[in-house]
Formats: C-alpha cells, structure tokens, sequence
C-alpha cells in the first residue's frame, strides 16, 4: 500500500517547519523594531509598518495553526524573563551592587551607542587610572550623568579631580569634575539595543500611547463587555410523561 502526499499537504507541512524557526523571534524582531523606530523618529517610522504587519501575520499563525502550545510555552518564559530582568534592573542597584545606565548620545560610539544599556560597579576612587570609562555628574547645571573616558588625573586621593573625553569627541570635556564621596562607577559592559525601549517611553508619541489612548481602548473594551448581548442559553427540554 503506497500513500501520496498531495502538494498542499507538503506546504502546510513546510509552512508549519517555517514557522516554529521562526515564531520565537517574531515578538522581539517587532517590538525592537518598533523601539527603533520611535526612539529614532523622522524616516525611520516606516519601520513601524513591517512591524505591525509582522505581529499581526503572528497572530493570525498562532490562531491557525497548532501552535497554541508553542504560545503558552513563549507566555510564560516571557514572564519569568520579565521577572529576571525586573530583579536584575532592580534588586542590584538597590543593593548597591550595580547601576544601570541608558545610553542617550554617541559621545562614545563605538565603545557604546545610543540605544544601549551599559552596567557600571563601584569601586574605591583611589583606584582610578587614566584610560577607564567612569559615570559621574558633570558639573554643569542640572548636574546630569555623563559617562565618559578619563584621560587625565590631575588631583588623585579619594576625592579625585578629572579631565575625561568621549571616545567619538575631537576634543576634551570642557570641564574638570572633582568625584566625591570616595566612590566611583566605573563602565564594565553594554547590553545592546535594550535601552530603546526606555528611550522610546520618553518620546511625546509614547507618552500620548501611554496617557490618552491606552486609558481611551481599556474604556472602550470595558463598554463593550457591558454593552455586549449575551448569548441566550437554550431552554431545558420539558419532562416527557408517560400516559
């Protein structure tokens, strides 16, 4: 007995391959996407266009095919990669272990770039040497953070005072920065692209997604679950009685 695979089974099977590959990387490909674009702004949201037509072909292979395990398997790693990344973002710099730093210039490109997460750790200010990349308030008004290379040291101790440069800078800081508290931060690593996010919350077209119309959909959605009919439920057959 012989059996024939029809050609639309064979593609339903291909199709189906193609997208446990690629279905993990759906949702983070969009949603950096969209990060991109909106911390970008200008020509580069055109990008929120494949972005949605990606999340959207996603559901529609979600809701199609026999991937639904797949989705809870994905829901809830995702969860505990929030968790993760919740305790990582939160517990160590609470504790002092750590501090997370948004990068927002390219000052220091291609040590790092806008859009990336960099992680600094504490060390004795004693210990500095020419050459490390250290976070510290410049002392310019507002006091802002700036991370960037120490390229001279022109009073050491616990209380040192510095001349840094960005590695994309022609020239030196305009400022010399005393760095108090006998502590400093120094640079340790970057995680790429994780800063877009944040970057993009702070864009008015995120704040107006986050203020006005997510509030507006969650009203709509609450109306629409009051105001949908219910479907009636069919009467109970009556009891037959025998004469």
């Amino acid at each position: 007995m012989t059996t024939t695979v029809s050609t639309g089974q064979r593609t339903r099977a291909l199709t189906l391959v193609v997208a446990r590959v690629l279905f993990p990387w759906t949702p983070p490909a969009a949603l950096a996407l969209v990060g991109l674009s909106a911390s970008r702004g200008g020509p580069w949201l055109v990008l929120l266009a494949p972005a949605g037509a990606a999340l959207a072909v996603h559901a529609r292979v979600l809701a199609r095919t026999g991937l639904r395990v797949w989705g809870g398997a994905l829901g809830t790693g995702a969860l505990a990669g929030a968790c993760v990344a919740l305790l990582a973002l939160g517990a160590g710099p609470a504790l002092g272990l750590y501090r997370t730093v948004t990068v927002l210039s390219g000052s220091m490109r291609p040590t790092f770039a806008p859009g990336d997460m960099i992680v600094v750790t504490p060390e004795p200010a004693r210990d500095l040497k020419v050459g490390q990349v250290i976070s510290y308030r410049i002392p310019v008004d507002g006091r802002p953070i700036e991370t960037h290379r120490v390229v001279r040291i022109l009073e050491s101790g616990d209380e040192p005072i510095v001349q840094t440069k960005g590695d994309a800078n022609n020239a030196d800081d305009p400022w010399q920065a005393k760095l108090h508290g006998g502590t400093l931060w120094r640079f340790r690593f970057r995680v790429p692209l994780v800063g877009y996010p944040i970057l993009a919350l702070r864009t008015p077209f995120a704040h107006w997604l986050l203020v006005v119309l997510a509030p507006v959909l969650l009203a709509l959605y609450l109306l629409s679950t009051i105001w949908r009919p219910r479907p009636r439920r069919p009467a109970a057959p009556r009891a037959r009685t025998d004469p």
